[in-house]
């Protein structure tokens, strides 16, 4: 392959008399280059057309154009935020369906805060946090052996149940760690919570109930005002390491104390949220 780079660290690729342009902005950039150092024409055709397929992508008042994603709502345009947008890129280029991403988008920008907003996309980059086809994501959240909150123990969290507060009474400030709000996390913030017997329940959130994520947790957990109980997480809640600190725990007699919350670690539960 024959090619060219411009002082604008633009691309021009000479293949069977054709000219292939692309830059920084393609959706497989780095990729191309790749190819270019390897001389691997195949693969960069293949990497190029991808790329044009998702540049001219478009649904509804969602466009690609030029390696940003972008969304129309009340007569305005919003830049989507890289974590979804690299989200979906790497949905189109595996041939997914990416309506479920779009259905999350949409109800993201029905929360009515800004900085819920740009918050929640920190949240979404840890792992195992699924979207759900009809745009909500879920989380996890650890509770009593009978399902009642680990905190205040007046919060049912039983599947089916959806317990809600009303929004002006969740503390927004996500410099504030422990504070007002239904709070439900990531499974790694879980198991740092929880203590030995507790049940994990899957949370269903609307994007638009978020109403922070506290900088304390390396934005691990979510204070919103309202989540669906859908159902209850199967995997291990704490890792064995646990054990060691039940052997020495000063603060109970046994460890069924500690599925009720009387066992405050310092390690495992050194983030204790007021629920309401």
């Amino acid at each position: 392959m024959n090619f060219i780079k411009d002082a604008k660290n633009q691309y021009t690729v000479i293949i069977d008399n054709r000219a292939h342009q692309f830059d920084s902005t393609h959706a497989e950039y780095m990729g191309l280059v790749d190819c270019l150092r390897a001389d691997d024409q195949d693969e960069f055709l293949r990497l190029f057309e991808v790329g044009d397929m998702i540049e001219d992508w478009s649904e509804g008042n969602f466009k690609f154009a030029e390696g940003v994603l972008t969304y129309d709502v009340d007569g305005e345009t919003e830049v989507v935020h890289d974590v979804i947008t690299n989200r979906i890129v790497e949905m189109l280029k595996e041939g997914f369906d990416v309506q479920p991403m779009l259905n999350f988008l949409e109800k993201l920008y029905e929360n009515p805060s800004n900085r819920a907003i740009n918050e929640l996309y920190t949240f979404l980059q840890h792992k195992f946090l699924p979207i759900t086809p009809d745009g909500y994501f879920l989380a996890y959240k650890a509770v009593r052996p009978d399902f009642m909150d680990k905190y205040s123990g007046t919060i049912n969290n039983a599947v089916g149940e959806s317990p809600r507060v009303s929004r002006r009474r969740v503390d927004d400030n996500c410099d504030v760690g422990c504070s007002h709000g239904l709070h439900v996390g990531a499974i790694d913030y879980v198991k740092s919570y929880g203590c030995h017997g507790d049940k994990v329940i899957i949370c269903k959130v609307h994007p638009a109930d978020v109403v922070s994520v506290p900088l304390d947790s390396a934005h691990q957990k979510v204070r919103c005002c309202g989540y669906e109980v859908v159902g209850e997480y199967d995997g291990d809640l704490l890792p064995a390491v646990v054990d060691d600190y039940y052997d020495d725990c000063d603060d109970c007699d046994d460890c069924d104390s500690c599925s009720l919350g009387d066992c405050r670690s310092p390690i495992y539960n050194d983030d204790y949220d007021t629920e309401e």
